[in-house]
């Protein structure tokens, strides 16, 4: 009797491999930079994207909740959500637009300069767990890889 012999599949889940994709890798990355950055920041009780935020408005002293989000790289909902939670912590505050009496702008509180010169003092080390599995040769080609992903 002859083994059975395998023809090749035509469906494409059949040699598709998690393992293989791009998707994948960037996730689990993502994953990693996040437990990294919770832990480090846990008794802050600052988010990542709290921090961007934070990071930004230092930056620009005001801006538009809209502006902001775009700078940050996060949508309308997400960015309402994180203004809102800085501003029930008392680390943000709305102040009228100068340029636009219909509009409202978004700054940093003292406290938020408070709490932003703390993270600032930690995030050093986030990046370096971050990156520490990789060669100090190649963490400058990875993030001009991620910014032309971006």
């Amino acid at each position: 009797m002859k083994p059975e012999q395998r023809t090749p599949s035509s469906d494409p889940a059949d040699s598709y491999r998690l393992e293989h994709q791009v998707g994948y890798w960037l996730r689990r990355a993502y994953q990693r930079h996040m437990a990294i950055f919770a832990g480090i920041m846990s008794d802050l009780d600052l988010t990542s994207m709290q921090f961007a935020a934070l990071v930004k408005l230092h930056e620009l002293k005001a801006v538009s909740q809209t502006e902001l989000g775009r700078l940050t790289g996060m949508d309308r909902a997400t960015i309402s959500g994180v203004v809102a939670r800085l501003k029930r912590r008392n680390l943000v505050l709305y102040k009228p637009d100068p340029l636009d009496k219909r509009s409202r702008i978004i700054a940093l509180t003292p406290a938020g300069e408070t709490l932003l010169h703390e993270a600032m003092e930690r995030i050093g080390r986030v990046t370096e767990q971050t990156l520490e599995p990789i060669g100090a040769a190649d963490r400058d080609s990875l993030r001009e890889i991620l910014q032309k992903m971006g």
